[in-house]
């Protein structure tokens, strides 16, 4: 039951086997008190997964959170891009979920597999304000009495919402968590303390879980949040060397330069407009030396693919698609694109450009299509000047060729580089991709 994240703790905090077990089980029972019940109030009857899970909470806390506003130092500095946000259990769901609707009887009885492992599936329905759950042959698993109305974190919703079903435990009685949502940022900046006198540290994920990965944060403006500093998972025997990175669970983040003295804060102000800021702070890249910056710093996994560091560049516009394709992989359900070109990247070749993938969530979220002028945000137009952040990844061509691909995780147009767009583009409200839905 000691895993090394717990060992770490006992460690860090002088305690011996016992204290460290009690101080975890309160944690678990104060902050997951549905899977508390579940797991009969021990912590020896946790699933695996949620004891790794648990445990790591318990190391990122140091015992227990306090405060709406989050635990750990205050840092400020600014969020430049946004690295996607990735369900742990995604996998599992979707499997339970197909397997459900196409023969739910057969889903009960069998379960699913994931590797090696079957994990069983219950049936879930609401009476009288309990959430029941039952077994192939319609006997009870489980209930659980309703709370303020909210549906519990391990009801799965099939055939658009029509049935419920749950993922089990190992124990094939009581349901498990569905849902376990991590929202990652690159944050640069500093502690309060330390960033007037030291500046920024190198760029830093953000990782937000629980009530953090529900808030959206605000990119490329002052921010102020708590968060904890741990040194980032790794697989094991990795030679790669630590990296550090924050962690919140809980966060309330506040904007602008509050913080900074009046004597000095003209200065910061400076400091703080992105373009400056990225400049200064963000690793850079000519966009003619994109690809083989790539191909020195990229990582391999196991499938042959790679991914690269995450990098800011900067050109003109060329190409925006407004209206974007579906893509059920890009967050927001649909892909857009830009186009960037340089003077150096057109000395090689008069028409040469660099295309961009852009998010459906950077458009409506975070503005990438659009520049803050002094009366708002209006849409741009090729010709304006553009930093954006990317993750660069490479693809392999029918003729054999390796080509560059580049996601875009943050975008921000120079306000006195931009062209503001004198109509609104003829497919920003194309509804042509909706089959007349």
């Amino acid at each position: 039951m000691m895993n090394e994240a717990l060992k770490r703790i006992m460690e860090n905090k002088n305690w011996n086997e016992d204290e460290t077990v009690s101080a975890f089980a309160d944690f678990v029972k104060e902050n997951y008190p549905e899977i508390w019940n579940q797991a009969g109030q021990s912590i020896g009857n946790l699933e695996a997964e949620d004891l790794d899970f648990f445990s790591s909470a318990f190391e990122v806390n140091s015992v227990r959170r306090k405060g709406s506003g989050g635990k750990g130092e205050t840092w400020v500095g600014m969020i430049v891009a946004y690295d996607g946000t990735r369900d742990m259990m995604q996998r599992q769901r979707d499997t339970a979920i197909e397997a459900a609707e196409v023969n739910l009887g057969q889903a009960l009885r069998y379960g699913i597999r994931q590797g090696e492992k079957t994990i069983g599936i219950g049936r879930v329905v609401k009476e009288n304000g309990e959430w029941i759950v039952k077994s192939a042959d319609d006997s009870l698993l489980y209930k659980e009495s309703e709370t303020d109305g909210k549906t519990p974190q391990w009801v799965i919703a099939i055939n658009n919402g029509a049935a419920h079903i749950c993922l089990l435990k190992d124990d094939n009685r009581s349901p498990k968590r569905a849902f376990m949502v991590k929202r990652k940022w690159l944050f640069i900046g500093n502690t309060q303390e330390k960033f007037l006198n030291e500046g920024a540290l190198p760029p830093m994920t953000l990782e937000c879980s629980f009530g953090a990965a529900d808030v959206e944060l605000q990119m490329l403006r002052p921010i102020t949040f708590k968060a904890e500093m741990e040194t980032a998972w790794k697989p094991a025997g990795s030679d790669e060397p630590d990296e550090n990175q924050l962690v919140a669970l809980d966060i309330d983040p506040d904007y602008g330069l509050g913080w900074v003295d009046d004597e000095i804060l003209p200065r910061v102000t400076q400091l703080f407009s992105p373009d400056q800021f990225i400049a200064n702070f963000m690793p850079s890249v000519d966009l003619a030396e994109v690809f083989d910056y790539h191909m020195e710093n990229r990582k391999m996994l196991s499938s042959g693919r790679d991914f690269g560091p995450l990098f800011a560049i900067s050109g003109t516009v060329d190409y925006i698609d407004h209206a974007g394709k579906e893509n059920l992989y890009t967050e927001g359900g649909f892909k857009h694109s830009i186009t960037l070109t340089s003077n150096s990247l057109r000395r090689e070749d008069a028409n040469a450009n660099l295309w961009i993938d852009v998010s459906r969530y950077l458009v409506e979220k975070q503005h990438a299509f659009q520049v803050k002028k002094a009366d708002g945000w209006k849409d741009y137009a090729s010709g304006s000047r553009l930093w954006v952040i990317v993750r660069s990844r490479t693809w392999q061509g029918t003729d054999g060729s390796i080509n560059i691909n580049l996601d875009a995780k943050g975008v921000y147009a120079m306000p006195l580089r931009s062209i503001v767009a004198k109509v609104a583009p003829a497919d920003a409200n194309d509804v042509s991709h909706t089959d007349n839905f």
